[in-house]
């Protein structure tokens, strides 16, 4: 197969490029414009070398997407990876935060139809599009808060809600993708993801709190917190969501114009505080968290309900937290 992933000097980006590059068969074409600096040079030359064909590609450009289109005379499958992650970013600059997330999108679905009508086209979409779920009722434990009704987290059926730039943005993304395949046949499917995490994540405090929060304790050093550590998410490594792309691809008939919950589901949940406790344990460092107040648009509970994946895709997560935690350990003392 000839497979475009965009985003390829990304965490999940490279993680595919790596994974379909080691397959028999497979010419991967990874394009990126090196918008976000952290991790850019170090997925560069592991991709490379592992066998990806890289190319610089701005995808708010439409000249540039068209022309990659024409050179490589399309693609079987396109892995829309590429994307603006950051809510702060999307506050201070929203209208970056549309070009990359919903015109880029616009721009990839534009060239596909068009240069690759029977392609594969799989979006990374967000349970930001679920929203606020400020009517949704939560109880408060010892370490954690949880929903009261939703015992297996938020379905994909649930009111979507694009709270914060970013979420309208990757909402406008995951909707044009799924009217592709209604109004033109096409071949998309949406994932929507969790919490993600694993190697090749060079994460930030605003971004990838899991692999941030484990790189500051592995390293012993101080780091913000905001809030009061009881906010609650599902966490998913990263191989499992290369499994599900994978099967996405190979069920595409029957799979096509679907939307799926890609996430770590209520078995693989967290708190913040929890996560700090497990950490410990991991590492045997102390955390040294200074906590400052609850930032704007903070869900205080968020994971996803998966039995939709489960049921149709035959998925389901195979890495729980400590072990998912003990690679990432190991990858950022490695590094």
């Amino acid at each position: 197969m000839k497979i475009l992933v965009t985003g390829s000097l990304g965490f999940v980006g490279a993680n595919l490029c790596n994974y379909f590059s080691s397959l028999g068969g497979n010419k991967v074409i990874g394009i990126d414009n090196r918008y976000k600096v952290i991790g850019s040079n170090s997925n560069y030359d592991l991709i490379t070398s592992n066998g990806t064909e890289f190319e610089y590609c701005d995808i708010r450009n439409q000249n540039d997407v068209e022309q990659l289109f024409k050179k490589h005379d399309g693609f079987d499958v396109v892995l829309h990876m590429a994307a603006q992650v950051a809510f702060k970013c999307s506050v201070e600059n929203p209208r970056l935060d549309f070009e990359i997330n919903a015109f880029g999108t616009f721009n990839l679905l534009e060239a596909t139809r068009i240069y690759s009508i029977d392609a594969t086209f799989v979006y990374a979409s967000t349970n930001q599009v679920y929203g606020e779920l400020k009517n949704e009722p939560i109880k408060e434990y010892d370490t954690r808060f949880d929903y009261v009704n939703l015992s297996n987290g938020v379905p994909e059926s649930y009111e979507k809600d694009f709270l914060s730039p970013y979420g309208c943005s990757k909402g406008a993304g995951d909707m044009y993708t799924l009217d592709y395949a209604r109004v033109y046949g096409m071949n998309t499917v949406v994932t929507r993801f969790g919490g993600i995490y694993g190697e090749l994540q060079y994460s930030y405090e605003d971004h990838g709190w899991v692999s941030f929060i484990t790189e500051m304790l592995v390293k012993n050093k101080e780091f913000n917190r905001f809030g009061h550590g009881k906010q609650v998410r599902d966490i998913l490594y990263v191989s499992d969501i290369v499994n599900a792309i994978k099967l996405v691809i190979e069920k595409i008939s029957t799979v096509r114009g679907e939307a799926f919950n890609i996430a770590g589901g209520v078995k693989n949940t967290l708190s913040v505080l929890e996560l700090l406790q497990v950490l410990e344990e991991l590492t045997g460092n102390k955390e040294k968290s200074k906590i400052n107040p609850m930032r704007q648009a903070d869900k205080i509970v968020m994971y996803l309900d998966i039995s939709k994946a489960n049921s149709i895709l035959g998925w389901e997560p195979k890495v729980g937290v400590k072990e998912g935690l003990s690679r990432l350990i190991k990858w950022h003392s490695e590094r």
